[in-house]
């Protein structure tokens, strides 16, 4: 491979290759795809039987806590027994189930406590108390299961996690007697219901109803129980496990409790066991990849032997070609396909040089014709203004003065009539500025101020293209200053160099042109006004712009600033040319835009 491009062997290799390596890997890939395809449905289904299972349990012992409390009230509602055979009631209901009832008490509402066992509620925290009295006050007739929190009551140590399930009790006329709670164990309540799978291992998550991770245990394959207090940083909420489980791969599965007190529980199973039992099939497909690989690789460089030498021998001189070397002709050395190959192309690159010859003379014939018919449209819009005002010295000057508007007259036609060459020195072009605005100030009697400003020594012999700046000093009289009558008009003209480039600005303080007018004036559209007997405005400055980017290249010509009422700046942009560079008037002919 070669400039990014695939060679005749390599893609030879790719056909005769890449078609077996792509349809075995396509197989091994199908097999472990609908492989991992049934273990996911089976691993769903069975994440999905094992979740409902959990909180199916879940929410059975939590109806059998529930029908408890129920018992309980309607005896101390209806009973005829005292705080005594209350206890005896609440030690039976806690016998029931022990591992899931730490406790159980009363508190009447004149202060009365009783509960069981008595060793509890004689040290009852006042974080206790104040759960149950919250939830007291929050339903009135519903059983209400407080969020879980760590206390001394659980089976597990100081920092068991219990919750507490409180019942109001009322009276038949409505009347609040007093408050029923159980203290639950959840620990208890989440091991008994958590998921079992026997082959791999399954971890049971519960959320409260904000999304808080309550308790979470693993069961392995064992039937060990594991509490996995190492992965909690990434399951603390619900939002946070999904994210961990479905960053890492793992399955998993989330149901609601439908029913108080409204708790979510996840079962995720580790199928990666599973799937990790398939590898040694996909080692056996990939060791038969590569063997049928080098069996190819072996048939491969036979083949291509023969049948891309002579590609390569092609490659290699059309390459030669590419990079100028359109004499190069190939060697032809085989009868075949191939050698009529080279014969032709050989042909080919003759005709292909015959053609750019005539093209190369073609294209020099067409531009030297447009810049001369450019050259050409100029020269009469000048002198037809330049006899005009003539006309009008012999009515009104001296024989002196007309003999020297004649003289001046003369060295401007010898200096736009010379076609010798086509750029001039720049000291040599502001001369005929000069002498054009002499003639422009003996016509109208010195009215306006024309100000040619020195050059830098340094910028007098460079060359210019000639006949540039004379039809936009023309139009700024015309078209600017003439029409002028609150002050007198001001022509200044003006060079500097900035870098590789010569900057000539024509500024007048005349009437100005409207943005509008601009826009269209170097694409040769007519003003609005009716054109003076100077000739049209856009014709000379069109004709300039366009002389400029045939012979400098299109990012040089004019550039046109007006404020109406305050005056117009044209500044003529020309690419600076070594004097060495100029000959027979045609200098840097390889010119490229901008």
């Amino acid at each position: 491979m070669r400039g990014g491009r695939l060679g005749a062997r390599t893609k030879l290799l790719i056909w005769l290759i890449m078609p077996s390596l792509i349809l075995e890997a396509a197989v091994i890939l199908l097999a472990q795809s609908g492989t991992t395809s049934f273990l996911r449905q089976t691993q769903d289904s069975a994440l999905n039987g094992m979740v409902v299972q959990s909180v199916r349990m879940m929410e059975n012992q939590m109806n059998d806590l529930v029908l408890n409390v129920l018992g309980i009230e309607s005896e101390i509602l209806y009973g005829q027994q005292g705080p005594s055979d209350w206890i005896r009631m609440m030690e039976a209901a806690a016998l029931t189930r022990p591992e899931l009832v730490r406790g159980v008490v009363y508190i009447r509402k004149d202060g009365l406590v009783a509960g069981y066992p008595e060793y509890y509620w004689d040290s009852f925290g006042q974080k206790e108390i104040a759960i149950i009295k919250g939830q007291s006050n929050s339903s009135k007739t519903g059983v209400v299961w407080s969020e879980p929190f760590t206390s001394t009551m659980g089976s597990t140590g100081p920092n068991s996690l219990v919750s507490i399930v409180t019942k109001q009790v009322i009276d038949e006329d409505g009347e609040q007697e007093g408050v029923l709670a159980f203290v639950t164990d959840v620990t208890n309540i989440v091991q008994r219901s958590a998921a079992f799978a026997g082959s791999y291992d399954t971890r049971t998550l519960l959320y409260d109803r904000n999304d808080r991770l309550i308790y979470s245990i693993t069961i392995v394959a064992r039937n060990s129980y594991e509490t996995l207090e190492y992965a909690e940083r990434n399951t603390e909420t619900l939002e946070q496990a999904k994210a961990y489980f479905e960053r890492s791969g793992q399955y998993y599965v989330i149901s609601d409790m439908k029913q108080a007190p409204f708790w979510k529980a996840i079962v995720v199973g580790d199928v990666k066991a599973l799937e990790n039992n398939y590898r040694p099939v996909v080692q056996f497909a990939l060791m038969v990849l590569l063997l049928g690989s080098a069996g190819l690789i072996f048939i491969y460089i036979g083949v291509s032997w023969w049948f891309t030498k002579p590609i390569v021998s092609l490659t290699r001189g059309i390459r030669h070609i590419a990079r100028g070397h359109l004499d190069h002709q190939f060697e032809v050395k085989h009868q075949d396909e191939f050698g009529e190959m080279a014969r032709e192309f050989n042909r080919m690159m003759r005709t292909i040089q015959e053609l750019i010859e005539t093209l190369k003379q073609t294209e020099e014939q067409k531009r030297q014709a447009d810049f001369q018919m450019l050259l050409s449209q100029i020269n009469p819009h000048f002198l037809y203004n330049t006899l005009n005002t003539i006309d009008i010295m012999v009515d009104i000057s001296s024989k002196k003065d007309i003999h020297r508007v004649m003289a001046v007259l003369i060295r401007l036609l010898k200096y736009g009539l010379d076609r010798t060459t086509a750029v001039r020195s720049l000291n040599e072009e502001m001369l005929y500025v000069k002498d054009y605005l002499y003639i422009l100030s003996v016509r109208y009697d010195n009215k306006f101020e024309f100000v040619v400003e020195d050059l830098p020594d340094a910028l007098a012999s460079t060359p210019v293209l000639k006949l540039v700046l004379q039809p936009i000093v023309e139009n700024a009289v015309f078209h600017g200053l003439r029409p002028l009558t609150d002050r007198r008009g001001k022509l200044t003209v003006s060079a500097k160099r900035c870098g590789n480039e010569l900057m000539i600005t024509v500024a007048d303080n005349g009437v100005g042109m409207a943005k509008e007018k601009i826009a269209g004036l170097l694409k040769g559209a007519a003003p609005e006004e009716t054109p003076s007997a100077s000739g049209g405005f856009h014709i000379g400055v069109c004709n300039v712009h366009e002389r400029i980017q045939l012979y400098y290249g299109a990012g040089y010509g004019l550039s046109i600033v007006s404020d109406p009422q305050i005056g117009t700046t044209v500044t003529v942009r020309l690419r600076i040319i070594e004097t060495g560079d100029v000959a027979d008037g045609r200098a840097n002919r390889q010119i490229t835009a901008g």
